[in-house]
């Protein structure tokens, strides 16, 4: 039986709300973890994961948020940058632009600078199927793939007790 999922990209999350129970959880937990998720923290209202980059591959660090609601289920996630990297970039451009011998670095210090601030920002990018920009690959593959996980991990097989 298909479950009732409903699914709203946010612009920095994207949402799901399904209905389920303690097994429909542990289904989907099991799959976060198979897709190398790492528990973040745990308790019985809220779990939430956290999967790092892994740059090789085209994957942006991610992050799943979800919050339990008697048999509702609040799913929310979404790729980041995380701040390391806008730290790593902000130092990388202060010590090594004025050193290189770069013509003009004044302006790419400042076009260094509109970005790390843009990326500190935005930091959070939702799962849309028609990204508008920024990444618009792994957001569409990873929202397909989370409604995918939450699909298999929620569908309810139809009762087999003759009626």
């Amino acid at each position: 039986m298909k479950t009732d999922i409903t699914i709203r990209h946010l612009g920095r999350m994207t949402q799901a709300t399904v209905y389920g129970g303690d097994r429909q959880l542990k289904r989907l937990h099991k799959a976060l973890l198979l897709k190398k998720f790492i528990v973040v923290s745990a308790t019985e209202q809220r779990l939430v994961l956290r999967r790092p980059a892994y740059m090789l591959h085209d994957d942006w660090p991610m992050r799943v948020d979800i919050r339990r609601n008697g048999y509702e289920f609040d799913i929310r996630y979404c790729l980041l940058i995380p701040w390391p990297w806008i730290v790593g970039f902000v130092v990388l451009m202060m010590i090594v632009l004025p050193f290189a011998g770069i013509q003009r670095a004044d302006m790419m210090l400042i076009l260094g600078t509109l970005a790390a601030a843009l990326a500190s920002y935005k930091q959070k990018f939702d799962c849309s199927p028609n990204a508008p920009f920024w990444q618009t690959e792994p957001r569409r593959r990873w929202g397909e793939e989370m409604e995918q996980m939450v699909r298999d991990a929620f569908d309810r097989p139809k009762d087999s007790s003759p009626t």
